[in-house]
């Protein structure tokens, strides 16, 4: 290449200026010329201008429209007032009535009211009929005699005090004195809670059914 272009110089430098002008052509006429501004004509004077001329219109004579008289307001009668309205009086109170105690009459007693009629007693509360039996050491004989006594159940007995033993026991005739010998009112305590387990671990088998 070198060799060439020492031999060739000629037609190298020629052809590079070619190019060169070849290449501010292509670009000179590419660039953008600048674009001229307008420059607007002058304006012309305007001419003063002239006053308007008014037309002349010829007047008319007036015409005068006759004034019609008001039709005269009827006055309107104010509407009647109702009558207010009459508060009631209430009707006066009757009058007290005088106490006037009647007269008697000459000969005739004045009635007295009839005593109210006396209350009935009410009848004695029916007691309990157990079998007294079923207590250790009492037997038909004795159960004759408490129930003549008006004693027929084990809360009866199951109730005794100290006064009441003292007050029975002597009424009891070959039996007296077994009611503590033999703890009657215990064992008709037991009974009359219906405890037969504690009664039989205590007096024993029960000799029948509560």
């Amino acid at each position: 290449m070198v060799m060439w272009l020492q031999e060739n110089w000629v037609v190298a430098v020629v052809g590079l200026v070619v190019a060169v002008v070849l290449l501010w052509f292509l670009f000179g006429r590419t660039r953008a010329e600048p674009a001229e501004t307008p420059v607007a004509p002058p304006a012309e004077p305007r001419k003063p201008l002239e006053p308007v001329k008014p037309d002349i219109v010829a007047a008319e004579p007036a015409r005068f429209k006759p004034v019609e008289p008001a039709p005269a307001s009827i006055a309107k009668a104010p509407p009647p007032r109702a009558p207010e309205p009459v508060a009631a009086t209430p009707p006066p109170p009757p009058a007290p009535e005088p106490d006037i105690a009647p007269e008697p009459v000459a000969g005739v007693a004045n009635p007295e009211p009839a005593p109210p009629p006396p209350a009935e007693p009410a009848p004695p509360p029916v007691a309990k009929i157990d079998n007294l039996q079923l207590i250790k050491g009492v037997g038909p004989k004795m159960v004759a005699l408490l129930n003549g006594l008006g004693v027929t159940s084990f809360q009866q007995i199951a109730d005794w005090t100290e006064a009441d033993i003292v007050a029975i026991d002597p009424q009891l005739g070959a039996f007296q004195g077994r009611i503590t010998r033999d703890n009657i009112v215990d064992q008709a305590g037991y009974l009359a809670r219906g405890d037969k387990a504690g009664f039989e671990a205590k007096y024993g088998a029960l000799g029948g059914e509560l």
